[in-house]
């Protein structure tokens, strides 16, 4: 047996004892008359009974799975968040156990819990742009670990934080990614650091004293003289996980391989993974000046472009990862804030943005160029599943 089928395994088992569960919560509020909970059930009971369904009825027509696999997709993962929260509240109450070891044990459960779901569902879906939609979708678990089990049952102060910021939920999303790309026979993630003969470490020297150059002007200057809070710490540590393993390890894959016939697919997946990482930028409007918003929006396209030659020139994620989250961690310490607080951006901020911008675009056609484009391109193959060994199994 490989690792899909033990996954294929868990995932049955999963979303079996999710069912079961919704339906006992169903029939409970149903007898308490709690309409509106019942109401509100209807469609995950039926959502995963079809799951379920489709999962054991041998000889479904190809339109069948393919349909469930889209159902499944875009909603699976808010259910089992759902039912992730309902069984932590209910070992914690039921059972009258220590809170703090329940969520901790529950946390572990929640990083893996999404696994089997993205190698069955996930693994489903060929097209690119079914992928490039699941990418995006999946990204909600990272924050809603927390939509149905009470902040007070987590007694906690770091357990909160950990939960709430998303940093539980940026791990677990690596996992789920991870899982997903090996279904579709991309990419592992590049955590092991292997770098090639013709590799050029005075490239990678220059990328590494770049970005502190760049992270000690962000920082307007200022060395932070002090750790931040946990709160800032984890919110830095989930922008680097959730955001690179979203842009860099699985945007940039997926486009990598969707474009694989396109002779410059290496620019032009650079370039649109990047546009795109500034325009996510755009949902903060909600909570700050219009104006502000978009000189975020700007400066972060410019920055994904420059995490993106990174990636794509060493192959390797964790250091992206690292020099994001450490990027962000320090605009959090010195300004105090985990977004931005400025009421109004003048003019020398966005000549600022807009030259470093122009520097990244500078830099990038510099790295097409030569035996720095042989590297790039050979990881580019690398990422979308050249000369890889995929699957494991277990003899007994």
């Amino acid at each position: 047996m490989t690792g899909r089928d033990y996954l294929k395994i868990w995932y049955r088992v999963q979303i079996s004892a999710t069912l079961l569960v919704l339906l006992a919560m169903l029939v409970r509020n149903f007898n308490l008359g709690r309409e509106y909970v019942v109401s509100t059930l209807y469609g995950p009971v039926i959502i995963l009974a079809i799951g379920v369904a489709v999962e054991l009825i041998p000889g479904l027509p190809d339109i069948v799975h393919r349909l469930n696999a889209w159902l499944q997709g875009l909603t699976q993962p808010l259910i089992l968040v759902f039912f992730w929260d309902v069984i932590t509240r209910e070992i914690i109450t039921l059972l009258q156990l220590p809170s703090r070891g329940v969520v901790s044990l529950m946390i572990i459960y929640y990083v893996l819990m999404f696994a089997p779901f993205a190698s069955v569902i996930g693994g489903q879906l060929s097209l690119s742009i079914e992928r490039f939609i699941f990418v995006f979708s999946t990204v909600q678990v990272v924050f809603t670990p927390l939509i149905a089990l009470p902040r007070d049952l987590v007694d906690n102060r770091t357990l909160l934080l950990a939960l709430s910021t998303g940093a539980v939920g940026a791990l677990a999303y690596f996992i789920m990614i991870s899982t997903s790309m090996r279904a579709w026979r991309l990419s592992w993630p590049g955590l092991k650091p292997h770098f090639s003969g013709d590799f050029n470490w005075l490239i990678l020297l220059f990328f590494v004293v770049l970005f502190f150059a760049m992270t000690y002007l962000n920082a307007g200057a200022i060395a932070p003289n002090h750790l931040g809070s946990k709160k800032e710490l984890l919110t830095a540590f989930e922008a680097g996980v959730a955001e690179e393993t979203l842009f860099r390890f699985a945007i940039l894959g997926v486009l990598f391989y969707a474009w694989r016939n396109i002779k410059q697919r290496l620019p032009l997946a650079i370039i649109t993974s990047s546009i795109l990482f500034g325009l996510v930028h755009l949902i903060n409007a909600a909570q700050q000046e219009l104006g502000v918003t978009v000189f975020q929006a700007v400066a972060a396209a410019g920055i994904g472009l420059f995490f993106a030659m990174i990636y794509v020139y060493t192959g390797q994620l964790w250091l992206v990862i690292l020099m994001h989250g450490y990027f962000d961690w320090t605009s959090f310490i010195v300004s105090g804030a985990t977004s931005m607080t400025e009421a109004h951006i003048g003019l020398a901020p966005w000549i600022a943005v807009l030259c470093e911008v122009a520097v990244f675009v500078l830099i990038l056609v510099w790295m097409l160029l030569g035996q720095r484009r042989v590297v790039m391109e050979r990881h580019v193959a690398r990422l979308t599943g050249t000369k890889q060994h995929f699957d494991y199994q277990i003899r007994y």
